[in-house]
């Protein structure tokens, strides 16, 4: 039995030591590239809440659309936050183009514009990476100004992860540019 005990020990022990190299997760940021255009006057203030999205995407998974539709969490690789936390930080940046001040939250008796976001698709479906944002912007009386939802597709252009990455920052530039336009042509 001491034999038995001694040989399982030593298994082990060889199997600890083995050189079996370390699994690496790889984290990945939303970086996209939007036209930075200054306009002529900026508009006073916007307070910017982080984005409303499915309970899925308020974590930190990538998700990805099945053949049969099914929405799956792709294993070990995962956004650096979650994509409402990733988005926000981008909205604020975007928005610095825009408004003069921007805020993640204010008083009720405080007066400024409100720029709401929903996050409705950010996932991968086969070769696509498909983004849907929805935008509703009051003014400072809390007047609707616009309520719009932009989707975008992006063919991923190659295999792996960072090509999805690189897509989803396509298509969040796309709807931000979108958006940009319709912002300055609001009167």
């Amino acid at each position: 039995m001491k034999a038995l005990i001694s040989t399982l020990f030593i298994v082990l022990m060889v199997g600890a030591c083995s050189n079996k190299a370390p699994s690496i997760k790889q984290y990945y940021r939303l970086s996209p590239d939007y036209a930075i255009a200054t306009p002529e006057s900026k508009r006073s203030s916007v307070v910017i809440p982080r984005p409303k999205t499915l309970g899925i995407l308020a974590g930190r998974p990538m998700v990805a659309t099945k053949q049969d539709g099914a929405l799956v969490q792709l294993n070990n690789h995962y956004w650096l936050e979650s994509p409402t936390v990733l988005l926000h930080t981008t909205l604020k940046d975007w928005a610095q183009q825009h408004w003069q001040q921007i805020q993640i939250s204010a008083a009720f008796d405080e007066r400024h514009e409100r720029l709401d976001s929903k996050i409705l698709a950010f996932e991968k479906n086969g070769n696509q990476a498909n983004v849907s944002l929805q935008f509703i912007l009051r003014n400072a009386n809390g007047e609707l100004l616009f309520d719009k939802t932009f989707q975008q597709n992006q063919t991923i252009q190659g295999d792996g992860y960072a090509h999805f990455v690189t897509a989803i920052n396509l298509a969040v530039s796309a709807i931000l540019n979108k958006l940009s336009q319709d912002l300055d042509n609001l009167q």
